[in-house]
This record gives C-alpha cells, structure tokens and sequence, in this order.
C-alpha cells in the first residue's frame, strides 16, 4: 500500500484520509460534489468540499447537498474517542432530497465508527420557572448550556404536574434560558417546581427521498426516553443501505410498542450486510420488532435484505424480529436472503414465541431464503403467509414446514 505519509506539499489530515481511502477502497463514483464530515475537527461553518474544510455534524453536509444532482457525503472517523467518532444531531434529520450517496470512513460493520447518533441533553429534579408569554424556561441556578441543551434540539417536561409531556423545540439558550418553541401551546406556568427535562428524538432519521444510498455507517438513537423509539425510517423508494448498522439502544423506550431499529414503508429498497438491534440492551415489555414493516395501513412492495443480521437480547416473549404493522401493509414479498436471527433471553435460554409478529397480510408475505435463527421457537405463527427455501425444522432451528406455490 502506498506510504502517504511521506507525502510533501499537502496537508497532514488529507494524508491521514488519503491512507485510509486506500486500505479501504476508493469512495464511489458520484456525479456531483463530495462534502466531508469531520465530527472532530470539522466546523458547520466550512464549506465541506475538503477534509481541510470538513463540516461537523450530518444535518450541515445534508444542507449543502442539491437535490437529485448526484452528491455525497463522506464521514470521517478517526479515533476511539467519543468526539472523534460520532456525528451528533441536534434534532431528527428529515431525509427529503434524491440521489445523495454517503461512504463512512471506518472499519463499518457491527457497531461501525463512522457513527450517527443522537445528541442527549437531560436536566434533571432542576427548580423551574416557566414565562407562558415568551415560551421561556428559566433555571435557577446552573447551566443549560452545559447540559447539552443546542438550538434546534426536542425536548420534553419528563416529570408530573401540568406540563408533564409537554413537548418544546428550542429556538435560543443562554447561561440560564431556554426558549422553547411548541406550536400553538404555550409552556404552561408551574413557578420553583421541580422538573426534568429530556432531549428525544422520535426518529434519527427519516429518509423520504429516493435513490439514496448509504455505506459503512452505525446509526444510534441512545437517548434513554420513552418517545426514542426509532433509528431510521425508510418511506422513499429504491433507497440501498450497505454494511451498515441501525441500533435503538435506549432501555427506557424499549418497553414501547412502537420501537424499532429499521422502519420501512416503501418499495424497493435494498439492504445489504447490515445489522439491526444489538445483544446488550434488553427489550422488555412490548411487543417490538427490530424491523417494523410498514406504517399503519400504507402498503408497502418488494424490498430485500441479503447477508443481514437481526440481533436482540429478549426474555419478552412478544418481542419479535420482523414485525408487520398491519395486515394491508404488505403488497409484495419482502425478501431475507441469508439473513440470521438470534435473540439472547437473559439469564435464560427459553426461546420467545416467533420471530416474526404482528398482522397477518392480506396480500403478499415474507420470503425466507437460506435463513438461520436461534432464540425463537418458529418463524411465525401465521406459516401460510411466510415462505421458505430451508427444509422444515424443530421448534428454534428455522424450519417452517411448508411453502407458498
């Protein structure tokens, strides 16, 4: 391999890039421009047409693209420091724009350091008081700044009393205030009461475009809030993901029904050696799956995962793998081609109920193609409706006896 370190004329941080672009291959071809993203050295207010000019955070390098010219986005990581590996959003990023491709600089992978996460704020037991008038929420001693607390982050009143699930967005902060957006409702007013107030994200990422792709990546909603129930959600169409990792790794949101490490609602997309959930964050309490197809009653076609991994640590027997949300929801097959599953029950090894739950479709149904599982007494309950390429098995091997014509 080539010694860019010897390398006169340009700029260190360019050799170090340089190094690793060549030991783990060049970044794709792409149309447009390519805009770095350096969550350790990078500024928002660069260009980031340069690893010399690298932006921060994901949500400045998505500004810049154009909508369906051809740009992409290349993440930086370069350490194992927390600042040096992971891209924090302020607030959930909404996924508009076409034709964006994004190519993370790390090993990728399982738990990859090219990581997107979401930035946490939390004040805890702090005595408030709150202007209904200018939306403000002023603190009687201490620091919001250094609580985390940035311009454009969610937040919620996670206490009792009247404002407990209050919702703000907040608009300016100063040693003492923050200024909170709600929409039409006012912070209501509670003088010297005790609150906690908690940064959530919904989603990470909602990416409604099409024809995106995104390598090499680890996608982390970790705040610990019950309203954080999910990573990425998928409703545009043709959308390919590679060698990337979608984790909800929160344990308070893991008891809500509606958590999820991959949410799609669209067609055609293309998931290729990624990995869902982890095996160290109990899920408890609900019945979530790793992968949620669909979103109410919208009908979803043909997507394919090949070479995948779905992993989750569970004793909750209603936890599945793959849930469908509704039984209108699927109106083409979903494909798992060579996809594993494994669920760890802590401090047990009693396999839960199916891996895959929810609805039963009305329509189409799931293909399973040379897919493995363990941790899970059958596929599914409902096995007219799942199709499989292996030979029938006993209860916690894959088997599903009988096929589809």
């Amino acid at each position: 391999m080539k010694d860019y370190g010897t390398l006169v004329g340009i700029q260190p941080e360019l050799r170090e890039v340089l190094g690793e672009l060549a030991s783990a291959g060049p970044l794709p071809a792409i149309r447009g421009t390519w805009y770095f993203v350096d969550p350790y050295k990078g500024s928002d207010a660069n260009g980031g047409e340069s690893v010399a000019t690298a932006v921060k955070t994901l949500q400045a390098a998505y500004d810049l693209c154009i909508d369906g010219v051809g740009d992409g986005i290349c993440v930086l990581s370069r350490s194992l420091l927390t600042t040096s590996y992971s891209a924090a959003l302020a607030a959930p990023l909404t996924w508009s724009k076409w034709g964006i491709t994004v190519f993370g600089i790390a090993a990728g992978g399982y738990n990859s350091r090219a990581r997107i996460k979401s930035h946490a704020a939390l004040t805890s037991a702090v005595a408030v008081a709150m202007d209904t008038t200018a939306q403000t929420i002023t603190r009687a001693a201490g620091s919001f700044i250094t609580d985390g607390w940035e311009v454009g982050m969610t937040g919620v009143f996670d206490t009792s009393g009247t404002n407990s699930n209050v919702t703000f967005t907040v608009s300016a902060v100063s040693a003492l205030v923050i200024t909170g957006t709600v929409g039409t409702d006012a912070i209501q007013t509670e003088t010297s009461t005790s609150h906690t107030l908690c940064g959530y994200f919904p989603a990470l990422i909602t990416v409604s475009g099409s024809n995106n792709k995104f390598y090499n990546l680890y996608f982390i909603n970790e705040a610990s809030h019950v309203l954080n129930v999910g990573v990425v959600a998928v409703s545009g169409n043709r959308n390919v993901f590679g060698n990337c990792h979608f984790n909800a790794s929160g344990t308070l949101q893991s008891a809500a029904a509606g958590q999820y490490d991959m949410r799609i609602s669209s067609s055609e997309c293309q998931f290729v050696r990624c990995w869902f959930g982890n095996n160290n964050t109990l899920r408890s309490g609900a019945a979530n799956g790793n992968i949620n197809l669909g979103l109410s009653t919208t009908q979803i076609g043909q997507n394919y995962f090949e070479d995948c991994y779905i992993l989750s640590t569970s004793a909750t027997d209603t936890h599945g793998a793959i849930k469908v949300i509704d039984a209108a929801t699927l109106g083409g097959w979903v494909v798992f081609k060579r996809c594993t599953v494994m669920n760890w029950a802590s401090g047990a090894i009693t396999a839960l109920a199916t891996a895959i739950i929810g609805a039963t479709p009305n329509n189409a149904g799931i293909l399973l193609q040379d897919c493995g599982m363990v941790g899970y007494a059958a596929w599914g309950a409902n096995n007219d409706k799942w199709a499989t390429t292996n030979a029938a098995g006993a209860a916690g091997t894959g088997g599903i006896a009988g096929v589809i014509a």
